[in-house]
């Protein structure tokens, strides 16, 4: 799914939750406030990645691959969609203390998919959320550019938030020369300072959120 000579880009042909676009490169060649606590470290985020069978309807498996590099610098030129083109981009707007990863496959259906936790100082998490808000409506398409030598045009559509988290937003976000114009869907859900986002292959519904709730606890828990 992805070229080999490109490190770090996937494990077991799932892609990184922030790597949406470079599948296709292959292919084709709730409501508490702001949090005021520290942010949580790259150590305490993987102690609060699930365990293999605690998401139900998924299997977890932490990965260790950086999710992204300093070549991952991707930019766009429509202001109203840099909330969504930052989830690819190693360098955001509201940037980012530390961030782990996990691969989920779906247990009794054949969802593959993975899932971010991204830790952020002051009330980061909370404006970015209400910028990706904003962006899930006003943005519908876009183009991002990336320095690793790509450029490819999205679309964006809405879906209904999940009943997780402090807040929640969901988009199916598609390349427009995927195979087939199938896009993946996004879904992220706030726990205070802390964004999960989960990204699902070629779906076009929200994570569950018997599952995305289950990892707020487990957020929740860590943070005590």
């Amino acid at each position: 799914m992805i070229p080999s000579n490109m490190k770090g880009l996937s494990v077991r042909g799932t892609i990184p939750l922030m790597f949406v676009v470079l599948s296709i490169v292959a292919t084709v060649a709730c409501g508490s406030s702001a949090s005021s606590e520290e942010p949580l470290s790259a150590a305490m985020l993987r102690d609060a990645l699930p365990d293999v069978d605690d998401l139900p309807g998924f299997r977890a498996k932490a990965q260790s691959v950086p999710v992204l590099e300093r070549q991952d610098v991707v930019t766009t030129d429509e202001a109203a969609c840099r909330p969504i083109a930052d989830m690819m981009n190693v360098r955001p707007k509201h940037p980012r203390e530390a961030m782990v990863w996990a691969t989920l496959d779906g247990k009794d259906m054949p969802d593959r998919g993975s899932l971010l936790l991204s830790s952020f100082a002051h009330d980061e998490a909370s404006v970015w959320m209400s910028e990706l808000k904003a962006a899930r409506t006003d943005c519908t398409e876009f183009t991002a550019t990336s320095k690793r030598g790509w450029a490819f045009q999205f679309t964006v559509k809405p879906l209904p938030p999940v009943s997780a988290g402090d807040d929640s937003v969901a988009y199916v976000l598609t390349n427009t020369r995927a195979p087939g114009g199938k896009g993946n869907s996004i879904t992220v859900v706030r726990s205070g300072g802390v964004l999960a986002t989960y990204l699902l292959e070629g779906q076009s519904r929200a994570m569950p959120g018997s599952a995305a709730g289950k990892q707020h606890a487990i957020l929740r828990h860590t943070s005590e």
